[in-house]
């Protein structure tokens, strides 16, 4: 009889290269989980910002001052944390006028009521004058580029 022809059962049938992969995919694996479990976990800068208070977060001289979205003629889309924002005055009707009022604000936050921008003494008196004379607040989002 022929030796391809018999029918015996071949035990352990694991090529090297087989064996090889296995052992290396299971270490691979291992070693993976150990990293994942025992590895620090690092904090990204935007929660590391959200961890702090509004005042730590404030630059030297300066106040945060939240402006209701009620004062603004004309809505702030997509605004967040740390763009820049200019703002003007406006008056409609027989004598028209546009002012600057404040220039290149930081958001510090924003929510469906109201913006809090960083601002200087200048800006937030020009603000509050502003509003306290009936004029209607623009808000302008700087680009980045």
């Amino acid at each position: 009889m022929l030796p391809l022809l018999t029918f015996t059962p071949k035990r352990f049938v694991l090529g090297r290269r087989r064996l090889l992969l296995t052992v290396s995919g299971t270490g691979l694996l291992v070693l993976s989980i150990l990293f994942t479990l025992l590895a620090p976990t690092s904090r990204s800068a935007d929660e590391l910002t959200a961890s702090k208070s509004l005042a730590e977060r404030l630059s030297t001289s300066t106040w945060g001052l939240a402006v209701p979205l009620a004062w603004l003629a004309a809505p702030l889309a997509e605004v967040r944390n740390g763009d820049s924002v200019d703002l003007l005055a406006v008056r409609s009707g027989d004598r028209p006028l546009a002012v600057a009022i404040a220039a290149d604000l930081r958001v510090m936050g924003a929510d469906e009521r109201s913006i809090i921008f960083e601002v200087d003494e200048e800006s937030a008196s020009a603000i509050a004058t502003a509003r306290a004379s009936g004029l209607l607040i623009v808000p302008l989002l700087r680009s980045t580029h």
